[in-house]
């Protein structure tokens, strides 16, 4: 069945494709929802500076840094600390350092991605300060901290729902979360054309909202992606809001980087 699903996609791709998502939006202000430093995820090769260089050259306006969180795949170092307060301070480096990085040329916001055995969800909303307060999600299944950080002041996003990979037993879908990223440019047509489906049936009836990005760990990624609006975002908080009142577009573009 999943290769008859996968032929019938790759058949009509484009089509599938502009369901979704617009390409090389012109006149918008462009924004990486999903990114991921070396200083703190260890699946990243993507320094501060390339990370800059990237999204700058690319013509993005700014970036949320979703570094893998404690749960996840960051460095061992962090994962040691005993102290929560102190894990926290260290993981909120890597985006603290591309801010510094960035000055003027790219704005940036901070973001995390928390996972379970491979299914990853994506958090907006809690800076390193909020974040401290609340030492017990390390405690926490996956749908404890969903309904958890949904009730205090954090959005949450199910990144790649459909992703398939080798370390991923089975594919996990957590309907708790307010949105679903339905385009991530690191994933195939198959996984980002479920999504969508899974989007839309979920949005018919929870009123879900739908994020994209570009998943990067590396300045040499392929294709780029992300949400355009129309006027600059001001905070995490403006995003939250614009995305719960149904603005943005979901893009996607080559990286003019990688000939």
């Amino acid at each position: 069945m999943q290769n008859y699903i996968k032929r019938k996609i790759m058949e009509t791709k484009e089509s599938v494709l502009d369901n979704f998502t617009v390409t090389n939006p012109k006149g918008k202000y462009l924004y990486e929802t999903h990114c991921h430093t070396n200083l703190i995820s260890a699946c990243s090769s993507l320094s501060p500076e390339e990370m800059v260089e990237l999204y700058a050259k690319n013509g993005y306006t700014g970036v949320f840094v979703t570094d893998h969180f404690l749960n996840g795949n960051c460095l061992p170092e962090i994962k040691a600390e005993k102290d929560f307060k102190k894990q926290i301070e260290m993981f909120f480096k890597g985006y603290e350092t591309v801010k510094e990085v960035a000055k003027d040329k790219l704005d940036v916001f901070c973001g995390f991605e928390v996972s379970y055995k491979g299914t990853d969800v994506l958090v907006y909303g809690w800076n390193e300060e909020t974040t401290k307060k609340y030492p017990e999600i390390m405690d926490m299944t996956m749908r404890e901290f969903i309904e958890f950080a949904n009730s205090h002041g954090a959005t949450t996003v199910q990144a790649h729902p459909f992703r398939e990979a080798g370390y991923i037993d089975h594919i996990r879908l957590f309907p708790g979360t307010q949105g679903v990223e339905i385009y991530n440019s690191s994933r195939d047509d198959l996984s980002n054309a479920l999504a969508y489906e899974y989007y839309k049936a979920y949005n018919a009836v929870y009123g879900k909202l739908k994020t994209g990005g570009s998943d990067s760990h590396n300045i040499a990624i392929k294709n780029l992606s992300g949400m355009a609006f129309d006027t600059k975002i001001q905070s995490e908080a403006d995003f939250i809001k614009r995305l719960k009142a149904g603005e943005g577009e979901i893009f996607r573009k080559r990286n003019i980087l990688v000939k």
